[in-house]
């Protein structure tokens, strides 16, 4: 994996050949495995010729809307896998994205399922673990009981809710950084035409996994530190201004000032999408994996936040009618039981419902985010000879 997917040399960024070498067309003439097809090598009509460059079915293709015009790669139509090996419209995202659900269901829905399964039992568990310590110091599941008790109870009471918390935020991002590593191993390989079976993607990130969670834990906390810095100024500035006459505009500025701090976040997360992918499929480490991602979204940021945002439509729309079918269930349920010692383990019961239902779009998801990482380094890069080549090598 690691030959395939490495990052290139920053001496030949573009990995098959460099511009002045004639691209792989010339390649396919000196016997490279990307070009001994019909078409190419030293026929009649091509070769050397001078205007090769602008013959038909080349330089302004079809599909390739939203790149240059000028075919500076010379790309071929191949498509091996799951995607044509050329630059990728929205709709060849969104197809491929579906493809690799079909081609390999059991690794992208089976693994999923399993992962996420076991991820919604400690969910369940773990927001059943303060109702459990209310009844424990009150006699009561209602936490308004707890302003009748000790300090002590009390301040048990917040620790284990804190804990709670914590433990459902574990085990959600350890389950998310096995599921991005293992999904994006095998995408990857969907791409040239090779099935992994369960066992055969998890070897491929197994011994990433390390890497995998500091990159994910890194990027996250990037990406809510401008958030987390506003809500402190606004605190700050809310408290000092309190009993001033300008409290209202106090207020006022901090609600104006989420609106920059948004557009950081959302440029933040946009820019590190693909840095878990990095470090598994280039075998970075968390800091490595961050500037590749940061290098490869550079002149890009627009094109891969638009393509991002019409994935998390389509996923949010999903998430919303499944979350709000469990949540109607859950309800009737509550009110038909009417106890509150039997409705909270129910409720409980729904949080890990509710983590199963959103697992259902993890797939597509981190399917769609791997095709336009390997987007990005095709239009980049050259990436399509180097895929074109391993496709070609396994066949």
């Amino acid at each position: 994996m690691s030959s395939l997917w490495s990052s290139p040399d920053p001496s030949n960024p573009y990995q098959g050949w460099t511009p002045q070498s004639g691209g792989p067309n010339e390649q396919a003439s000196q016997g490279a495995p990307y070009g001994a097809q019909p078409g190419y090598g030293t026929q009649p009509g091509y070769g050397t010729q001078p205007g090769y460059g602008t013959q038909p079915g080349y330089g302004t293709q079809p599909g390739a809307s939203g790149y240059s015009a000028a075919n500076q790669w010379g790309w071929g139509q191949s498509k091996p896998g799951i995607i044509p090996l050329r630059p990728l419209t929205i709709g060849d995202l969104f197809n491929g994205s579906f493809a690799a659900l079909r081609a390999n269901p059991k690794v992208l829905f089976g693994f999923t399922f399993a992962v996420m399964a076991v991820v919604a039992l400690i969910t369940a568990i773990a927001s059943y673990l303060p109702t459990l310590t209310f009844q424990s110091l009150t006699g009561s599941s209602d936490p308004q009981s707890l302003s009748r008790h000790s300090t002590e109870a009390q301040a048990i009471a917040i620790m284990t809710s804190l804990a709670s918390s914590g433990v459902q935020t574990l085990a959600t991002l350890a389950g998310t950084a096995i599921l991005t590593g293992v999904l994006a191993a095998t995408v990857s390989q969907l791409m040239i035409g090779n099935t992994l079976t369960i066992g055969q993607a998890w070897a491929m990130t197994r011994s990433r996994l390390g890497a995998l969670i500091g990159t994910t834990i890194l990027s996250g906390i990037i990406a809510v530190l401008p958030v987390i810095c506003w809500v402190a100024v606004s605190i700050a500035l809310i408290a000092a201004m309190f009993y001033s006459p300008a409290i209202g505009f106090s207020i006022f500025g901090v609600i104006l000032g989420f609106f920059p701090v948004l557009a950081l976040t959302v440029y933040l997360v946009t820019k590190l999408q693909f840095s878990p992918i990095c470090a598994v499929l280039e075998e970075k480490g968390p800091i490595q994996s961050l500037k590749r991602s940061w290098s490869l979204t550079r002149g890009e940021f627009w094109s891969t936040l638009v393509r991002m945002f019409l994935m998390s439509l389509v996923t949010s729309t999903v998430v919303t009618i499944l979350s709000g079918v469990v949540g109607i269930i859950v309800s009737l349920v509550v009110f038909a039981i009417g106890s509150s010692e039997d409705s909270s383990v129910v409720l409980a019961v729904s949080s890990g419902l509710a983590v199963l239902a959103a697992s259902l779009v993890t797939p597509l998801t981190s399917t769609f985010t791997t095709l336009v990482y390997a987007d990005l380094r095709m239009c980049k890069e050259n990436f399509a000879v180097v895929l074109a080549q391993a496709s070609a090598q396994q066949g």
